[in-house]
């Protein structure tokens, strides 16, 4: 079972989606949270250090998480998904929120 940490900018960012969406992403979590991996569709590696979890709600949502010390893995980021593309900049955010943690 891994420990998994919501960055406060990241919870505050989740709060603003929909029970649905919110809920979709809990559930996500949690699968997470007990087998240390999401398989695609519903999560993907997106970089050398970040992954992502999908949600399809009434629209494309996004979290970004990535594995920090051995049993511990951090979600940075969510994010409403407009453009095909994850944008640069969300990908910065995780990225800048990350070193954080490091």
């Amino acid at each position: 079972m891994k420990q998994i940490v919501i960055d406060y900018r990241a919870e505050k960012e989740l709060d603003k989606f929909s029970e649905d969406v919110y809920y979709k992403f809990e559930g996500l979590t949690n699968i997470l949270r007990n087998s240390g991996k999401i398989d695609f569709p519903d999560g993907k590696k997106i970089g050398k250090k970040l992954f992502e979890l999908r949600v399809k709600v009434k629209g494309e949502y996004r979290g970004l998480y990535a594995y920090i010390k051995d049993n511990q893995i951090i979600i940075l980021h969510y994010f409403r998904k407009k453009t095909q593309k994850t944008p640069t900049k969300d990908l910065k955010v995780s990225e800048k929120r990350l070193k954080d943690y490091k």
